[in-house]
């Protein structure tokens, strides 16, 4: 269902009773490429239909619409933890570089005014950390027995496998160091700008000719993504998950004993 003009749109969401809030946000209010997508933040009164998101044709270009509720942007007036990476922490970044079209309750003003102080606010927490340092040592572990196995089976498999595990790598480069995801374009930039030598690793991954080339780079990325705590596992490491897939060092100590225990005859 393609729409032939932005502004007709935002006009007749402006003019619906249920639409308290429009705001555009990324290009779509900095000024629109050859090669941007529109991107579209409405807000509703009450979101009873329980509407997350939409995807259409907006003036030929691929258009996201997302959708929240006043009770929403009330709460993050308020908010004193906010999940970087949670829509809560998305949606303070869409506001900080957006531009605001309707704004029937004055909500989106206020937060828009101080949306770069409710920026220091984001958090990271320690599970998502973990869950991202988990998948990287894994693949890690997993992706050199493949590389080390001289199969061709194995090798073939191993080029898949390292498609989505760089970009593990990348995301958790952020993640561990405490810094918002906000999509490739922004971590092109950063790295660029903040991580010259990840980005020339990275270049080095793209443009590899080989195998054993590709997974040299990507074992250099493996090392630059570590931080902190967050290192690679040693090889006497024991990693335990409870029934909620999390990281749990509390039971640690009860699968040592149970894989240390005397079997009785």
């Amino acid at each position: 269902m393609p729409f032939e003009s932005l502004l007709s749109v935002i006009d007749r969401l402006a003019l619906t009773k249920d639409v308290k809030g429009v705001f555009t946000t990324g290009t779509t209010a900095t000024g629109l490429g050859p090669s941007s997508d529109i991107d579209l933040v409405v807000i509703l009164d009450k979101n009873e239909a329980g509407v997350k998101s939409a995807y259409t044709i907006i003036e030929n270009r691929f258009a996201d619409i997302f959708f929240f509720d006043l009770e929403f942007v009330n709460k993050l007036l308020d908010l004193k933890n906010i999940p970087a990476n949670g829509f809560e922490g998305i949606f303070l970044t869409w506001l900080t570089k957006g531009e605001i079209k309707k704004d029937e309750t004055g909500l989106l003003t206020s937060l828009k005014t101080i949306s770069k102080q409710k920026s220091a606010l984001f958090e990271i927490s320690t599970e998502e950390k973990q869950d991202i340092w988990f998948k990287i040592n894994y693949n890690f572990i997993a992706n050199k027995r493949y590389f080390s196995s001289g199969e061709e089976l194995y090798h073939k498999a191993l080029e898949m496998r390292l498609l989505y595990s760089v970009s593990e790598l990348i995301v958790g480069y952020f993640t561990l160091r405490d810094l918002p995801w906000r999509g490739e374009k922004h971590a092109v930039s950063y790295f660029e700008e903040h991580e010259k030598e990840l980005a020339s690793i990275f270049s080095e991954f793209c443009m590899s000719y080989s195998l054993s080339e590709r997974f040299q780079a990507y074992e250099k990325l493996f090392h630059k993504a570590l931080h902190g705590e967050f290192r690679q596992w040693n090889q006497d490491f024991l990693i335990v998950k409870n029934a909620k897939n999390q990281i749990d060092l509390g039971l640690n100590k009860s699968v040592q004993e149970l894989m240390q225990s005397v079997p009785i005859l």
